[in-house]
């Protein structure tokens, strides 16, 4: 019984001092991050929208893309407000909203990933009507359907969550919609992470083996006095490195987002939460 109860104390300790252990790297680096992460974008809306890429329709999807991204980083601040005790987050009415937002956020920011990870597609399979179909306004358009299309799905969030009576954690499902909470929360797991995750691996394949045809077929060209001839790898060139590195963009969004959605459907399978953040 001693023995049994000296390995218990010894495992809450070093349970205690890996959690304090924890909350003291939140502690410095959520902030860190919420303000280099909203310098960075900052940047980049002033980039895609205030200069001449504005005339570019990949630019408006990455404009947007770092506006959701900002909002998101938004919401992780108000939560880590709490570790200065300034919990606004926890609160009743504030928790649903700032929930929503996140789920608001999260839905845009990966479908406009999916969006110019398409277009960029288009781009490099049809060069030469690129220019008729991957327009501003229709980026524009693009842009704001899955805007109004996301303020709608994502809406029921405010209902489904809340907090329960004698706590003070936000997240938990509201037990009077949880039959409906948890089929919805999984439906928003695969239409927010599963579906747009899949279509970019698939398009990034595909990208990256129209590049590498590509490039294969420039490296075996041979210097010819025919202009045209000469003239026809060299226009593609500034489009093949936007495509490069919005493929690099693409691919590291999945690489990133892919453990949240392996930990959003555990929390929901096992845990009953449907907390975004």
């Amino acid at each position: 019984m001693i023995t049994g109860s000296s390995s218990t104390i010894a495992n809450e300790f070093y349970y205690d001092e890996i959690n304090n252990f924890f909350q003291n790297i939140q502690y410095y680096y959520v902030p860190i991050l919420v303000f280099l992460g909203l310098l960075g974008n900052c940047m980049s809306v002033f980039v895609f929208f205030g200069t001449k890429l504005r005339y570019s329709s990949s630019s408006i999807y990455l404009g947007a893309l770092a506006i959701s991204d900002s909002g998101f980083l938004m919401i992780v601040f108000m939560s880590w407000l709490k570790m200065v005790h300034v919990d606004l987050f926890n609160r009743q009415g504030f928790c649903q909203f700032f929930i929503y937002l996140a789920s608001l956020f999260s839905f845009l920011s990966v479908w406009f990933v999916v969006a110019f990870t398409v277009e960029r597609y288009v781009a490099v399979k049809w060069p030469l009507r690129r220019q008729f179909w991957c327009t501003v306004a229709r980026a524009k358009m693009i842009v704001v359907g899955f805007t109004v299309l996301a303020i709608l799905l994502t809406s029921p969030v405010v209902v489904f969550s809340k907090i329960p009576e004698n706590s003070t954690d936000c997240g938990n499902l509201n037990k009077e919609w949880k039959s409906w909470a948890i089929p919805y929360t999984m439906i928003e797991n695969v239409v927010t992470f599963a579906v747009p995750l899949t279509i970019i691996v698939i398009f990034n394949t595909l990208i990256a083996r129209n590049i590498y045809k590509f490039d294969h077929i420039r490296r075996t060209l041979t210097i010819e006095s025919d202009v045209s001839n000469e003239r026809a790898p060299r226009d593609r060139m500034p489009q093949t490195k936007v495509t490069k590195m919005l493929l690099l963009v693409s691919s590291a969004f999945f690489c990133l987002n892919m453990p949240a959605f392996v930990f959003r459907m555990i929390a929901v399978i096992i845990i009953g939460v449907c907390i975004d953040i």
